[in-house]
C-alpha cells in the first residue's frame, strides 16, 4: 500500500508537462530520472511489475534519448514476457547511436529469442559478447541460440568456452554434448557423456543421456547396459525418497 501511495506523488513532483520539458535546456533533461529508475528497479524487485512499468514509462518521458529507462523497461519486459515488441522496436531505433553498449545488444538479442526470431537473437548476442566477453552465462545463451539453428559446430566451441568457466554445471555439459553430436563429432561427444556419469554417480539422467547416444550411434547393447544401470539407480533413488507421514 505505501508503495502505491508514494510512487504517484514522485511522479507528480518530477515529471514536468510536455511543454514545460520542451522548454528546459537539455542539461536539466534527467533532472529527476535517477529517482524514478531507483523506484521503478526497487519495485520490480519487490514484485510490483505495474507500478515499476510507471516509473521506467515516465524516466523516458523525462529523458527519451537517454538508453537507461528503455534498458530497464526491456529487462522488465523480458521478465513479464509482455511488450516484448515494443521494447526490442525501441532498443534497435537506439542501437546506432549506442553500438558499443553490450547490455544493449545482450536485450536485442534476448528479446529477439522470445520474438522467435534466433538469426537476429545470434547477431545480438554475438555483438554484445564481442563487447564484453567475459559473460558465460550470455555465451550460454548464445550457445542455445546457435544450436537451434543448427550451427552446431559454432555452438560446440561456445559451449566449450563455458564449460571450461563453469565446469560443474552439469546441464551445460549435457547441451554442450549435445552441440558435439550434432556436429557429427561423437568421440568428442562420448567423453562429455562418460564426464557427466563420472561425475554424478548414481543419477539416472546421465545415464539415460548415454544410452540414448549409444542407441542413436547403433550401439544396442551398450545402451541397454547403460539402460539397466540407470534402471537400478531410478530404483534405489525412490527408495531413499521419505516414506510420506502417517495419518493417524
Amino acid at each position: 500500500m505505501i508503495k502505491h501511495s508514494i510512487v504517484p506523488v514522485l511522479l507528480l513532483v518530477l515529471v514536468t508537462p510536455a511543454a514545460a520539458a520542451a522548454a528546459a535546456p537539455a542539461t536539466a533533461a534527467r533532472e529527476g530520472v535517477p529517482s524514478l529508475l531507483d523506484w521503478g528497479r526497487y519495485l520490480r524487485s519487490e514484485d510490483e511489475p505495474d507500478v515499476a512499468e510507471v516509473g521506467f514509462d515516465a524516466a523516458i518521458e523525462r529523458s527519451p534519448t537517454w538508453p537507461l529507462p528503455y534498458l530497464e523497461r526491456a529487462e522488465l519486459a523480458i521478465a513479464r514476457r509482455e511488450g516484448v515488441a515494443e521494447a526490442r522496436a525501441d532498443l534497435e531505433r537506439l542501437a546506432a547511436a549506442n553500438a558499443r553498449n553490450p547490455r544493449l545488444h545482450r536485450l536485442i538479442g534476448e528479446l529477439a529469442e522470445l520474438s522467435g526470431d534466433d538469426d537476429a537473437a545470434a547477431r545480438s548476442l554475438s555483438r554484445s559478447l564481442d563487447l564484453l566477453p567475459e559473460r558465460p552465462q550470455v555465451r550460454a545463451r548464445y550457445a542455445a541460440v546457435l544450436a537451434r539453428l543448427s550451427r552446431h559446430d559454432q555452438a560446440a566451441a561456445e559451449y566449450a568456452r563455458v564449460v571450461e568457466e563453469l565446469p560443474d554445471d552439469h546441464g551445460l555439459r549435457s547441451r554442450y554434448a549435445d552441440a558435439l553430436e550434432g556436429a557429427g563429432r561423437y568421440k568428442e561427444a562420448r567423453k562429455q557423456l562418460d564426464l557427466l556419469v563420472k561425475r554424478q554417480p548414481g543419477k539416472e539422467a546421465p545415464l539415460r543421456q548415454l544410452a540414448r547416444f549409444l542407441e542413436r550411434r547403433g550401439d544396442r547393447r551398450g545402451a541397454a547396459a547403460m539402460n539397466a544401470k540407470a534402471d537400478a539407480a531410478a530404483g534405489k533413488q525412490r527408495n531413499l525418497r521419505p516414506l510420506p507421514p502417517s495419518r493417524s
